[in-house]
């Protein structure tokens, strides 16, 4: 059987979040069936600054990103499609919302040349963290808005990937394309620019990250509220060394406007499994960094400890007019809003396929002026979360 030289950004797209079982192999064609489930047991508590906390209770669930999917390849050719418990469809629909549609997560197919891989369909842009954190809370994206970025961001996309270098060209609006505008008028995004370099240890887990997206809305009539002109963008870098049992993470990002197409968000928790988003408005610049240590005590058992911090700043919700003179309604958004976490975990690697992890954290969000409020008439927001997520990988 020929073997073929791929990418190590397409390898980190067909390695499944699990084991996978080999259900056919013959005349360079092969299929891999593979899945996760992924739950979550514990309880949280919520406070505020005018001290009207309340118990959250008891955190029971499936998350949102346990899957099922079926790797496909022959020669020079790869697809893979698997499906999400909660997913957005590729016609624009959400699962909860319409029973109908199919939560597809990956949907894309590639085909490798001497030039490189091109790959074309629905996976995650170049430009998310795929490995450097490990909080688990909020779908195992608990640093994003803390920090770090999202450990995901699905979406409809051209990539062309060489070494460990991928450029993409991504839609953000799901299904602009298809179906174009209300008013019937044809798709007028244009695509946003991902690109992103990666390399990997001895053990193909990431090592080194640096990655950067733009977007300019050419368009009013793309996103509500996002006039004409708007540009969009963050970048960010990471790098994770191994020093024998133990890992050191540092990570750090700077963007504006990353909310628009979710890749930076500015959150707060109330206790609850998943964080809630503040919505800083328009023109909002976001930077923050994290650092994470771990060490492996013996290879089942081990500890992380992690935190991290973000200020949020110049958003076009943040403005304050109370403090300039006269009724200017420009206002004054010179104040920040600050996200810090920290949390401890004692992962514990029962087989191969089933792995076990205590988990105890923390997440503060803080106004600088009372004006900025956060949530439910305050300038502050934290949130102790302390359980297990229990996965199964096949």
């Amino acid at each position: 059987m020929k073997k073929i030289l791929i990418s190590s950004a397409l390898a980190a797209l067909m390695v499944a979040p699990s084991l996978g079982f080999e259900v056919y192999n013959a005349d360079e064609t092969k299929v891999d069936v593979y899945g996760s489930i992924r739950g979550y047991v514990g309880a949280g508590s919520n406070s505020s600054y005018q001290g009207q906390g309340q118990d959250t209770g008891y955190l029971f669930g499936l998350q949102d990103n346990s899957q099922f999917g079926v790797k496909f390849s022959s020669g020079k050719f790869k697809a893979n499609i698997e499906f999400g418990a909660v997913e957005p469809s590729i016609a624009g629909q959400n699962q909860q919302n319409n029973r109908n549609v199919t939560s597809y997560r990956q949907f894309w197919g590639s085909y490798t040349t001497d030039f490189g891989t091109f790959l074309f369909g629905k996976t995650n842009t170049p430009t998310i963290d795929n490995g450097f954190t490990s909080d688990w809370v909020n779908n195992d994206n608990g640093g994003n808005g803390f920090g770090f970025i999202a450990t995901g961001s699905r979406k409809i996309q051209f990539q062309y990937l060489i070494g460990g270098f991928a450029l993409a060209l991504v839609e953000d609006q799901l299904a602009a394309g298809r179906n174009g505008n209300a008013d019937g008028q044809a798709n007028q995004e244009s695509p946003r620019i991902a690109v992103a370099y990666e390399i990997k240890d001895e053990k193909k887990k990431p090592f080194f990250k640096i990655a950067a997206t733009y977007k300019y809305y050419n368009s009013g009539n793309i996103a509500d509220g996002v006039p004409a002109g708007t540009n969009a963008y963050h970048g960010w870098v990471a790098v994770k060394p191994s020093f024998g049992n133990m890992f050191v993470s540092v990570m750090a990002h700077y963007g504006k406007n990353g909310h628009l197409y979710g890749e930076q968000r500015t959150n707060f928790s109330v206790g609850g499994y998943s964080h809630q988003e503040i919505a800083a408005g328009l023109d909002a610049q976001r930077v923050g960094a994290r650092l994470e240590f771990g060490v492996n005590f013996t290879k089942e058992i081990g500890l992380v400890l992690g935190g991290g911090y973000t200020s949020t700043s110049k958003g076009s919700n943040q403005k304050d007019n109370t403090n300039v003179a006269g009724a200017n309604p420009a206002g004054d958004n010179s104040g920040s809003i600050s996200s810090y976490s920290a949390f401890i975990q004692l992962p514990y690697k029962v087989s191969k396929n089933f792995s076990f992890i205590p988990q105890v954290s923390y997440y503060e969000t803080k106004a600088a002026k009372a004006s900025a409020q956060i949530v439910n008439g305050g300038d502050k927001e934290a949130g102790l979360i302390a359980g297990a997520r229990i996965r199964w990988d096949f």
